[in-house]
């Protein structure tokens, strides 16, 4: 895919992309002027032909420019309910743990503050470059399985094991 695109500041990559596409402009122009010119100018109503290209190409852009908004409005609130979705999941495991005996409860809090270090240190740098962290998928899946073998196995009873 195209990572490399994340490894140069914004600004940069606004200049190449704009140095690239008046590049491409200019040299259609160029390159079309003379058969273009003689086309346009042979009818007597020339400027109401541009004039008409332009508003449609300007109702497109327009309508263009509205689909990329909404579109990247859609995206920051779907990001936006997924985090909140696994804080709030985050925060009721922390409370659920204060129901496990002492040692236990240290450790599995302590492991759920690993993982959210882990997350926001080292898996949110990797998702800026376009990558898909690999190290803390699936970490509350591990606190799901701790919470079950403890709730399954009451206080007091004897496993077979």
């Amino acid at each position: 895919m195209m990572y490399w695109i994340y490894d140069y500041p914004n600004w940069a990559m606004m200049a190449l992309f704009v140095a690239v596409f008046l590049g491409v402009t200019w040299g259609g122009i160029f390159a079309t002027r003379a058969t273009v010119h003689s086309w346009v100018h042979r009818e007597r109503r020339a400027n109401e032909m541009v004039s008409s290209a332009l508003a449609s190409f300007l109702v497109l852009f327009g309508l263009l420019l509205g689909l990329v908004a909404v579109a990247t409005y859609q995206n920051f609130a779907g990001v936006s309910d997924t985090v909140d979705k696994e804080a709030s999941s985050m925060a009721a495991l922390y409370r659920a743990f204060a129901a496990y005996p002492s040692p236990i409860r240290h450790q599995l809090r302590d492991r759920l503050r690993e993982y959210a270090h882990s997350t926001i240190e080292d898996d949110w740098p990797l998702q800026r470059q376009g990558k898909v962290p690999c190290s803390t998928i699936g970490g509350q899946g591990e606190f799901r399985w701790t919470s079950k073998t403890f709730i399954s196995t009451p206080r007091g009873s004897k496993t077979n094991g």
